[in-house]
C-alpha cells in the first residue's frame, strides 16, 4: 500500500510543506534525526547503534529529497545529511524580512469572501491565513481575526456586523463571532428555500384570462342597443325622443316574464 503523499516544496508553500513533512517523518520515526534531537550515538562507525542511526538518517534524507521540486535542490547542494538539509531549507524559506511580513499582513487585512462561498470555508480561509502569517513572525491577535472575518463579509451580513460592533468586549470572543456567522447563514438559507407566496387577486392574470376579461368588458356598440320603450335601435330608454310613448310602453311591459326589459345585443 503506497504511503501518504504531500504537495512538494516550492518557492511559496514552505510553511504548509514543513508542517506536513514533519508529520510524515514523525509517522516514520525519522524526525528526531532530521531535527537534530537525536544525535550520533557514541562508538565507532562499525557499531550496531551508529549503523542504525546512519540508516535512519539516509531514509530521512530520501524522504526530504523526494518531496521537493527540482528547483529546491540548489538550496542543498553542499549538504551531507537530512539534518543539514532541514536546516538549510528552513534558513532559506524563513528569511522573510519586515517588508515581506508587511505585505502578508496587508493581504490578510484586505481578504474578501467570494460570492456563494460557504461561511465555514470563509472562516477556515481566514484561520489559515492567520496561521501562515504567524509562522513568518507576523503578529496576529484574535481581535485581528475577528476584524478580518467581519470586514470580508458580503452586504447581506451588514446587520450582523453592526450588531457585533455593539457587543460588549467580554462577550465578543472568536467563538461567539463564528457561531453568529454560522447561525446567520442558516437563517439566510432557510429564508431562500421558503415556499413562494400564493398569488393574490392583484397578481397578473395568465394571458388566456386577460383575453377573456377583455372580451367580457368590451362595450356593445350603440347601433345594436334597443330601447325597451320604443323598441328602436340606437338609443337607451332614458334618451328616447318619444318619452311619453316610452313611458306608456314601459308601464304596459312591466311583466317579470317579459325579457324585453333588458337592452340586448343582436350579435
Amino acid at each position: 500500500m503506497p504511503g501518504p503523499t504531500i504537495p512538494k516544496l516550492n518557492d511559496t508553500n514552505y510553511v504548509k510543506w514543513s508542517i506536513l513533512i514533519e508529520a510524515l517523518l514523525v509517522k516514520k520515526n525519522l524526525f528526531d534525526v532530521v531535527s537534530g534531537e537525536e544525535g550520533r550515538p557514541l562508538g565507532s562507525d562499525n557499531t550496531k547503534a551508529v549503523k542504525a542511526w546512519k540508516r535512519r538518517l539516509q531514509k530521512a534524507k530520501s524522504e526530504l529529497l523526494l518531496n521537493i521540486e527540482l528547483n529546491q535542490l540548489s538550496h542543498m547542494t553542499h549538504t551531507a545529511d537530512a539534518h543539514n538539509i532541514w536546516e538549510s531549507l528552513q534558513q532559506v524559506h524563513e528569511a522573510c524580512g519586515f517588508g515581506t511580513r508587511m505585505a502578508r499582513q496587508r493581504e490578510f487585512f484586505t481578504m474578501k469572501m467570494k460570492p456563494n462561498l460557504p461561511i465555514a470555508c470563509w472562516i477556515a480561509k481566514v484561520h489559515c491565513a492567520s496561521f501562515l502569517l504567524a509562522q513568518i513572525g507576523g503578529s496576529v491577535t484574535k481581535e485581528d481575526t475577528i476584524v478580518v472575518l467581519a470586514n470580508g463579509l458580503p452586504p447581506s451580513y451588514d446587520n450582523l456586523v453592526v450588531n457585533l460592533d455593539s457587543t460588549s468586549a467580554n462577550q465578543l470572543s472568536l467563538l461567539y463571532v463564528v457561531t453568529c456567522l454560522l447561525n446567520k447563514e442558516s437563517r439566510q438559507l432557510s429564508s431562500a428555500n421558503a415556499t413562494p407566496a400564493v398569488p393574490t387577486l392583484n397578481s397578473t392574470a395568465p394571458a388566456s384570462n386577460a383575453a377573456f376579461a377583455a372580451h367580457m368588458n368590451k362595450c356593445t356598440p350603440m347601433s345594436q342597443i334597443i330601447c325597451f320603450g320604443c323598441s328602436k335601435k340606437g338609443h337607451y330608454c332614458s334618451d328616447c325622443p318619444n318619452l311619453a310613448k316610452a313611458s306608456a310602453n314601459l308601464a304596459a311591459n312591466e311583466n317579470p316574464t317579459n325579457f324585453a326589459w333588458c337592452a340586448i345585443s343582436l350579435d
